[in-house]
């Protein structure tokens, strides 16, 4: 039985994919596509001290993405290695601890999501932590988008590249960390990839591809929760199925 109504999960699940899809157009534009799923195994360690521990997931993987994000940007400023290899290195090292540390079957949900059992602080945390993320990534966006196009021009209009990418990468974390309660760790990078380029597909300015990765990320999630709770179905997996759709459709619409 659900601890929220239907309603409830419907509007944690459509905050949190909002927010992920929105975050994805700029890791779209980033490059950084991929980093969204492998962003999602370096929470795995926290994921399974907080099950050995009794505490609750979403701060275990907090706490671990966040420590993530710090050492990813300082290795990838140190070493001037791209992001998504650098990323690499820790989400290997993060699923090899995270595997070692994994003992427990109550894992099964965080891997793969299970947001019909919500509960109401799930719900909140869910709620505000999306809305922080939707204001930063909307408030900082002009700033993002010109740095992610030019470092050298950001730094003329007296940017700090590094400082900006180091937000993303916290931001991002952030989601991460949020949207496993939708998919899961082990799905979380459909949340940011898909939506995002189903979006860019169709978008015909860049303001309606922001809005339209949002949007498509609300309806996957809406339609996922729905048929998850009528059928008895995983919603993660079905979310990304629901994604695929929303996607494969897209083509049929892409701008010229």
């Amino acid at each position: 039985m659900n601890e929220l109504p239907l309603t409830y999960i419907l509007i944690a699940g459509s905050f949190i994919a909002a927010a992920g899809g929105l975050l994805g157009s700029f890791a779209l534009l980033r490059r950084m596509a991929l980093v969204g799923d492998a962003m999602s195994h370096v929470a795995l360690p926290g994921i399974t001290l907080a099950l050995i521990f009794h505490f609750d997931i979403l701060l275990g993987s907090i706490v671990f993405l966040v420590l993530g994000s710090f050492f990813i940007w300082a290795v990838e400023n140190k070493t001037k290695l791209p992001v998504d290899t650098v990323v690499g290195v820790f989400f290997t090292l993060s699923l090899a601890l995270g595997a070692l540390l994994a003992t427990k079957e109550e894992i099964i949900d965080a891997l793969f999501g299970n947001i019909v059992n919500l509960n109401l602080s799930d719900f909140w945390i869910a709620v505000l932590l999306s809305s922080v993320i939707v204001g930063i990534v909307i408030y900082f966006s002009r700033r993002f988008t010109l740095s992610f196009i030019s470092a050298d021009l950001a730094r003329s209009v007296g940017e700090n590249p590094a400082l900006l990418e180091l937000l993303f990468l916290l931001v991002f974390a952030i989601a991460v960390a949020v949207g496993i309660k939708l998919v899961g760790a082990l799905l979380m990078g459909s949340v940011i990839i898909i939506p995002a380029a189903t979006s860019r597909n169709i978008a015909r300015s860049f303001n309606g591809y922001l809005l339209g990765s949002a949007l498509f990320g609300v309806l996957g999630a809406v339609l996922s929760i729905l048929i998850s709770t009528s059928y008895n179905f995983s919603p993660g997996p079905v979310f990304i199925l629901a994604e695929g759709f929303l996607f494969s459709i897209s083509f049929f619409f892409r701008k010229k």
